[in-house]
């Protein structure tokens, strides 16, 4: 809205004891995820594009297979980070490139080179070997300690991708019986120890679960399943131990992709799509509890990557104009459940048929590399999140600021006339997080939020709420 309508509708502020009680100080960080293009040739353009969106984040896809050698000879120093058999170039110029650029990294390590599975296997590594992961990790952790050579610290260590699909770990049953969760189990016991033997304030993240149960040549355990056999916990309202088997790690992460909008449940009572988080926080909670969660700080609840393709490009996904308003929503929604970091896939588009593949990006991707990117309306939302409500006892709202630090927000509203007015002031708390209640005269129809003092707006929230839609989350 343009600034001179916003200003002649300037009305007196509420004070802040107006609004409810300030809301907990639980921060709301953001990250992306975008293995394509923080490993091409304009990444540091890309890095610090995503600095731009508000995010501190860069996740960073590392492939075990690609930096190990093709064979595991008898003179090979796994875990040595010097090791000449090792090739860590393109690792080393992403982690640069993030932290020149402002963003703490979180290396994700899946894969496996062939001499360290059991078997070969086409739909994913087949029983990798704990203890030689154990090694590279490692290696991995001691070469971004932060005291080899001039390569910076890394802290954030996610252990493997969606490990209860058979898409990156097999196998995931014997016959019906789930045996993924305990060959991950083990996997991450040994990842944890190496990296927390590196720098005990390292943090583990371990789950990135996949949100669906699927069948087929691709093959699941679900979610919940999967997470009550490796957390030894039983099902129901109140999960008890089962077993007395530990796994160590200081964050839990899933993907929550979802068929819908910010609220919706996925259809299989273990599944976890965004609405069932809090029953996958739960749970998390109840294994903590009962010991059954080695970790050295507080165990936080992570989304290591979500996202909606939008239509366009993708002719089969969810329009700009409503994806801004679910992105924003969607925020609140994970927050509301707990989680403290949102890692969003992907930075841009991928390129248009014949290479179509995700259309998730907060830019659409343009025909001569970044400079030609558009931003999507999502952007604005993802960058400053802001949502309102309206109920019978006035308007709520949250909001987080880009800044991720404490000050004075002002809300506007507006009816049909495009002017807007200022109707309360309230503060964001130190990580930047303000929620609460205020009243306004009937007739409002959206609401913004400013920075007072800048420029600064979210996206204009309407108050009336559109219906729910049946959606796949990557459209075609």
């Amino acid at each position: 809205m343009a600034a001179v309508a916003v200003a002649a509708g300037l009305a007196a502020a509420t004070t802040v004891a107006d609004a409810a009680a300030p809301p907990p100080s639980r921060p709301l960080a953001t990250g992306v995820v975008d293995a394509a293009t923080f490993g091409g040739p304009e990444a540091a353009a890309a890095f610090r594009r995503v600095r731009g969106a508000g995010a501190s984040v860069a996740r960073l896809t590392v492939d075990w297979q690609a930096i190990a050698p093709t064979a595991r000879g008898p003179a090979f120093a796994e875990t040595n980070p010097a090791a000449p058999e090792y090739r860590w170039a393109a690792v080393d110029r992403q982690v640069k490139g993030a932290v020149a650029a402002g963003l703490q990294p979180l290396v994700s390590i899946a894969g496996a080179p062939s001499w360290a599975v059991e078997q070969a296997s086409r739909r994913g590594p087949y029983k990798p070997d704990a203890a030689a992961l154990g090694r590279f990790a490692t290696a991995a952790a001691t070469r971004f300690s932060g005291r080899f050579d001039d390569l910076p610290r890394v802290r954030y260590w996610q252990v493997w991708n969606e490990p209860n699909l058979n898409v990156f770990l097999t196998p995931q049953h014997d016959g019906t019986r789930p045996v993924s969760p305990d060959l991950y189990r083990g996997l991450v016991n040994r990842f944890a120890a190496a990296v927390h033997r590196v720098h005990a304030d390292n943090l583990v993240v371990a789950g990135a679960l996949s949100p669906f149960t699927v069948s087929g040549y691709a093959e699941s355990v679900a979610p919940l399943r999967f997470m009550r056999d490796l957390l030894c916990m039983s099902g129901g309202a109140h999960p008890r131990p089962t077993c007395t088997s530990r796994v160590e790690f200081d964050v839990w992460s899933h993907h929550p992709y979802t068929s819908g909008g910010p609220t919706r449940s996925a259809r299989l009572p273990d599944d976890v799509s965004l609405g069932d988080l809090a029953e996958m926080h739960r749970l998390l909670d109840a294994a903590i509890a009962a010991h059954h969660v080695v970790h050295r700080t507080p165990v936080r609840f992570w989304v290591t990557e979500f996202s909606w393709d939008t239509r366009p490009p993708d002719p089969k996904a969810v329009p700009a104009t409503l994806h801004a308003r679910w992105v924003a929503e969607a925020m609140y929604r994970m927050w509301q459940a707990g989680v403290s970091l949102v890692v969003w896939f992907t930075l841009r588009d991928d390129p248009p048929p014949p290479d179509y593949d995700f259309q998730s990006g907060l830019w659409f991707r343009g025909a001569g590399g970044l400079a030609t990117d558009r931003p999507k309306p999502a952007l604005a939302a993802f960058r400053f999140p802001f949502v309102a409500f309206s109920g019978g006892r006035g308007i709520d709202f949250w909001g987080r600021l880009p800044t991720c630090a404490g000050a004075t927000v002002e809300l506007y509203v507006a009816r049909k006339d495009p002017r807007y007015r200022r109707v309360a002031q309230v503060a964001a708390n130190g990580v930047g997080v303000f929620a609460g209640r205020f009243r306004t005269p009937g007739g409002a129809n959206r609401v913004r939020a400013r920075i007072a003092g800048t420029s600064t707006w979210s996206r204009a929230f309407s108050l009336t709420r559109p219906p729910d839609r049946t959606v796949r989350p990557f459209g075609i």
